[in-house]
């Protein structure tokens, strides 16, 4: 990354509902991190397991889940992220989700692959709140 506000390249990897504990956001470097994130996030309801996602020598993976403000039972909706002195900015917006107040679930958990050099810090900004 460099030392300029840079739009930074990002792709949902999974997006899901649980209640555990994580912080509002983790970043994901290695694949036995990637093991323990998923493995704490596995539903025993289901036979089988989400795909367990790979990441090459410049990506990582970041883990978001924001305390909900306005959308006690909503999602998260990342509209951008940019990068600036080595921090990255996550914008992001809370969104209705029908399946979730419906289930009365108020933890959205949302992981993004991130193209790039890992930041020192992740900030996020919730834009619609």
């Amino acid at each position: 990354m460099t030392e300029k506000n840079n739009s930074v390249e990002f792709s949902e990897v999974r997006r899901l509902n649980r209640e555990v504990s994580l912080k509002e956001s983790t970043i994901i470097t290695t694949f036995n991190e990637t093991l323990a994130l998923y493995k704490q996030l596995d539903d025993k309801k289901f036979s089988r397991s989400a795909p367990i996602p790979t990441i090459s020598d410049d990506e990582f993976l970041l883990v978001l889940k924001p305390i909900m403000k306005k959308q006690t039972f909503g999602d998260i909706e990342v509209t951008e992220i940019k990068e600036n002195n080595f921090v990255l900015n996550v914008c992001y917006k809370e969104v209705s989700n029908d399946e979730y107040l419906a289930e009365k679930q108020k933890n959205p958990i949302l992981i993004l692959k991130i193209k790039g050099n890992i930041p020192k810090s992740i900030k996020l900004i919730a834009v619609n709140i």
